[in-house]
């Protein structure tokens, strides 16, 4: 099995305007082929989100990578003004049990 942690950031005050643009999105990925589970966990940091993906393989999360850069996220251009993904802090591997 296959986990992706993406992290947010999001600007002070927008945290219902990103939970609501960005549910959608975690929806479409949890309905994808491949896709195990898909949820926007809201850390204990101040405006601070992961999003954790399960998937079958890294192959099948790719696939829908391509889908949500290339067709969901283009469609949703507020998200660019109110989060930052957290690059260094993103991370991904195997599940281990």
């Amino acid at each position: 099995m296959f986990v992706d942690l993406s992290f947010f950031a999001v600007a002070e005050g927008h945290a219902e305007d990103y939970e609501a643009a960005f549910a959608p999105i975690v929806a479409r990925a949890a309905e994808a082929p491949g896709c195990l589970s898909s949820e926007l966990v809201r850390l204990t940091e101040e405006g601070r989100y992961c999003w954790v993906e399960r998937w079958v393989s890294r192959e099948a999360h790719l696939e829908f990578n391509e889908f949500l850069f290339g067709e969901l996220l283009p469609g949703i251009p507020q998200l660019n003004d109110i989060v930052t993904r957290l690059v260094e802090r993103d991370a991904e591997g195997m599940l281990v049990r």
